[in-house]
């Protein structure tokens, strides 16, 4: 309390004050008042009388933020009202200012808020009253809701060229393909705070978010830091570098990038289809028990005791092998043999080749025709499967990739996205169309990625459609340069539209929802493209090959030992 009268009346009042639990400390105005110091890092309320002399000094040994409500509330007593309105008005106070004058008439104590809608922003000062004390105390509740058309500076991260259009048309229009990062719904809840507290603002417009480049900040982060803008048009996310610049008032909407892409049919690729529907257990029992038939076979073909009149030579391990193999294949070879015993071994082995070939062909049928399972989930999924991948060309993407320590997405990045020459970093359009031709996942903000969905692709691509996030989603803020009086503003208008629902409906509004997919019997009809068919055709053809070669060699054998080459007629 800054004071003029007797010593005695201070430590009296100090006294009272004390026994209600109020520590205070009294100044008088003839002496030294610059030993006041704010040491503590609460609120202090500060009690001034303008009767005395030059109580406009007090004001001198205060840094610039006297006036600032999260450090001071100011009482003045005045006996001529209209005088210390008057000269409370060629202060810098602001819209936050916690100052109420105190005005006596007989035994009533009338209470005026003083505060100014922008004091460098060409605002209008005010004095409201609010309330009075006789024995007891009344008080109004003042909002401070109209600023009354004061301009704000406000900057808006664009990162679209605009064509054909002026800034605020390009803001102002619903374009759910260009809305990443909730720019454009932000805009419009920047125009509904225009409306509730009548201000305008002045836009600027920058490419960057704000990143931390040679000890200072570019982009939106950077003209709030060097004091250039009010508050920020476009949300941002919290990082520990911007807390120190900028203030973080209240998040709006939560922001969920992520890998999108075409589940893969046949997630361990074309080559291993006719090998799945066997566990490997169950491939070596099968080739254990061939080689235990054609083993006994061939020991049976050579027994000259178990041979008849009649009978082949030929006894070779090639004709056992075969003999056994043309079981496997449903084709069966002639063995001229009279041996129930070698008629028993083929028979079981036409017999268990025959149960194997059913199973395992309604196997492949069913693998090739049904719905996929999902089997990539997680980040750890699609590093290690076969597809490619690639990421939207922007600023948080690439500050993330440099700024992380995930060990998954450090490796995704080295392993599928920092491929040679250049790294895969695409347009919204160019990524999705990659992930319509399969075979690629690429990571972007949905708010991209579901429109181009919508446009380009068909029922059957929009139902092999998975998502997979590199981390986890977050929310986005709205800023304030530091210290900014109009952050409680900005704070209570977004926090006011959220509970009424207004916010929930911008979003339904203008984001494009998740492409649902729907069963059609286009989407529902799988076929078996080349691909799939590949394997089998590839096999005939290295049988082709090799069979032709062999021919090629045995013709070049024949001649050098000089035998003639004779055909059948």
């Amino acid at each position: 309390m800054f004071h003029c009268s007797s010593s005695e009346n201070a430590i009296d009042f100090q006294k009272k004050m004390n026994k209600i639990d109020f520590r205070v400390s009294t100044i008088r105005m003839d002496n030294n008042t610059s030993r006041f110091i704010q040491t503590s890092q609460y609120r202090v309320g500060i009690i001034l009388k303008t009767s005395c002399t030059n109580w406009t000094t007090v004001f001198e040994h205060f840094d610039s933020n006297l006036f600032k409500k999260s450090k001071y509330s100011w009482f003045i007593f005045t006996d001529d009202f209209s005088s210390t309105s008057e000269t409370l008005s060629t202060y810098p106070i602001e819209i936050d200012s916690d100052i109420t004058i105190i005005s006596q008439t007989e035994n009533y104590y009338y209470l005026y808020e003083v505060y100014n809608t922008g004091y460098y922003k060409n605002g209008r000062f005010r004095v409201e009253h609010v309330g009075y004390w006789y024995y007891k105390l009344w008080v109004q509740p003042n909002k401070r809701m109209d600023l009354s058309g004061v301009k704000l500076k406000s900057t808006v991260v664009v990162t679209h060229n605009i064509e054909h259009e002026t800034f605020e048309e390009y803001l102002s229009m619903a374009r759910p393909e260009v809305d990443s990062l909730h720019k454009l719904k932000y805009f419009t809840l920047l125009m509904y705070l225009t409306d509730m507290y009548n201000f305008s603002f002045e836009l600027q417009r920058t490419n960057s978010w704000g990143y931390l480049t040679n000890g200072s900040f570019d982009g939106m982060v950077g003209t709030l830091q060097r004091g250039e803008a009010d508050f920020g048009g476009s949300p941002v996310f919290i990082r520990a570098d911007r807390a120190k610049f900028i203030h973080y008032v209240t998040e709006t909407w939560p922001s969920k990038p992520s890998f999108i892409f075409r589940h893969p049919k046949h997630p361990g690729g074309f080559s291993t289809i006719y090998t799945r529907p066997l566990a490997d257990q169950v491939w070596f029992c099968i080739l254990a028990v061939l080689a235990l038939a054609s083993s006994i076979l061939c020991i049976l073909l050579r027994l000259k005791a178990i041979m008849f009149h009649g009978d082949e030579a030929d006894s070779s391990a090639s004709l056992a092998l075969l003999s056994v193999w043309s079981a496997v294949c449903q084709q069966g070879m002639t063995v001229n043999r009279h041996a129930v015993s070698v008629k028993l071994v083929l028979f079981s082995s036409f017999l268990f080749s025959l149960f194997v070939y059913q199973y395992y062909n309604a196997l492949v049928v069913s693998t090739l025709l049904r719905v996929p399972p999902v089997t990539i989930r997680t980040l750890g999924d699609l590093l290690h499967s076969k597809l490619k991948a690639g990421v939207e060309d922007t600023l948080y993407n690439r500050d993330y990739l440099r700024r992380t320590t995930d060990p998954l997405a450090l490796e995704i990045y080295s392993r599928k996205i920092a491929a040679y020459p250049r790294p895969n970093f695409y347009s919204p359009e160019q990524g999705m169309a990659l992930v319509k031709k399969g075979g690629f996942a690429f990571h972007t903000d949905p708010a991209f990625a579901y429109p181009i969905i919508r446009r380009t692709f068909t029922e059957r691509e929009n139902c092999e459609l998975q998502q997979v996030q590199m981390y986890p989603p977050q929310n986005m803020y709205a800023v304030t340069k530091k210290g900014s009086p109009y952050s409680k503003h900005l704070s209570y208008g977004i926090r006011r539209m959220a509970e009424s629902g207004l916010m929930q409906r911008l979003r339904s509004t203008m984001d494009e929802p998740k492409p649902r997919c729907i069963r059609t019997p286009d989407s529902s009809v799988f076929s078996v493209t080349i691909r799939e068919f590949s394997v089998p055709l590839i096999i005939l053809a290295t049988g082709v090959v090799a069979a032709t070669t062999i021919l090629l060699l045995e013709l070049l054998f024949f001649k050098i030992k000089g035998k003639k080459i004779q055909f059948r007629q």
